[in-house]
Order: structure tokens, then C-alpha cells, then sequence
């Protein structure tokens, strides 16, 4: 029989390993959070500046949000919140998105 993880289980290293818990049942869910997190933050950005300059570049918003993600997840990962193979798409990801866009200007 498997034991599956839960607040019983757990050994009290910290609130590090309460964040960790939901990984154990799906190991994407702080990837799904990061990403919403992108998501969010790219669309306020971008209509933040379409209102106040007037003028808006969806791909300045996105490498914004992609480099504020990628410190994020650096510091989820230390914390051991993500673990590597969560970790490396979120920096490839984003630096690719970051790349983009200063190549493109």
C-alpha cells in the first residue's frame, strides 16, 4: 500500500517543506502558479502602458514579467519550494522570452 504525503507525514523543517507538499501530489502545481503569475503581471504591465503612454509593446511586458518569474523561481528553488525539473523550464522559458526581445529592438 502507498502512503501518499500529508500534514502527518511532515517533519517540521519549516514552512519550506508545507510550500513543497502540493509538488508531491503534482509536481507542476508552483509551475501553474508561476505561470499565472506571468500572466498577470504581462497583461497589467502592458495596459498600464498602453494607458499612460499611449503607445504599447506586449513584448517589453512579457520579458518584464519573464525576468521578475525567473527570480521567483530562483528563490523557490533554494527555499526547495521547485525542484530542478520544474525549475528549468520556467528559466528557459523566460530567458528565451528575454532574448527575444532584445534582439528584436
Amino acid at each position: 500500500m502507498v502512503t501518499y504525503p500529508n500534514l502527518d507525514n511532515l517533519t517540521g523543517d519549516g514552512i519550506g517543506e508545507l510550500l513543497a507538499l502540493p509538488n508531491s501530489s503534482y509536481p507542476f502545481y508552483w509551475v501553474l502558479i508561476m505561470v499565472g503569475i506571468w500572466v498577470v503581471v504581462t497583461l497589467s504591465l502592458y495596459f498600464r502602458e498602453k494607458e499612460s503612454v499611449g503607445k504599447e509593446n506586449i513584448l517589453s511586458s512579457m520579458a518584464v514579467a519573464a525576468f521578475a518569474i525567473i527570480m521567483l523561481s530562483t528563490l523557490g528553488t533554494l527555499f526547495n519550494i521547485l525542484t530542478l525539473e520544474t525549475f528549468l523550464p520556467l528559466l528557459i522559458g523566460g530567458l528565451v522570452i528575454i532574448a527575444i526581445w532584445i534582439f528584436s529592438n
